[in-house]
């Protein structure tokens, strides 16, 4: 099954911005090994698609359509000072993708947890006495993916970025 590319018309039925050809340029580049197997390639390109689209409501602008599948192309983002045509989806959307699917190779992008899974607990002995820390708040179990998200964030409103108040 081949994946349908998005390529900036805004289509109703896209499943990914890149197609497994450049995620095999891309990653070969990186000397990051891939699937030899076009659907575990095409597997790997869908679950960094889950993940970008997770990230659908803090995108810059808006999207071109109601109907358009991805969040992809948009109206109204800009990169580097550059207004990106709303007909192209963005360079660095192509890289964010195909370096999540590469990390998708090992680690789960989205994993899910038990709703009452516990936070991180540390336990430090000293002598006779052992003491245990719970963090109570809520954690973040999204794993870290540097790289993808480094390209992801020049897509972002406010590059990611968001204000706390006290």
């Amino acid at each position: 099954m081949a994946l349908v590319i998005e390529d900036g018309t805004a289509r109703p039925d896209s499943q990914s911005y890149s197609s497994v050809v450049f995620f095999r340029e891309y990653c070969a580049l990186r000397g990051i090994e891939v699937p030899d197997d076009e659907g575990e390639c095409e597997i790997l390109l869908t679950k960094a698609m889950d993940r970008m689209e997770a990230e659908r409501d803090n995108y810059q602008g808006e999207r071109v359509s109601r109907t358009q599948a991805l969040s992809m192309p948009r109206v109204g983002m800009c990169v580097d000072g550059w207004d990106i045509p709303s007909n192209e989806i963005p360079r660095n959307a192509l890289y964010a993708q195909c370096a999540f699917a590469a990390e998708a190779r090992t680690i789960d992008l989205q994993p899910t947890t038990k709703a009452n899974a516990p936070g991180p607990i540390t336990s430090q002995t000293v002598g006779p006495i052992t003491t245990v820390y719970a963090n109570p708040g809520s954690v973040n179990r999204t794993p870290a993916v540097a790289k993808a998200e480094v390209l992801l964030r020049t897509l972002l409103k406010r590059n990611g970025l968001f204000a706390v108040r006290a």
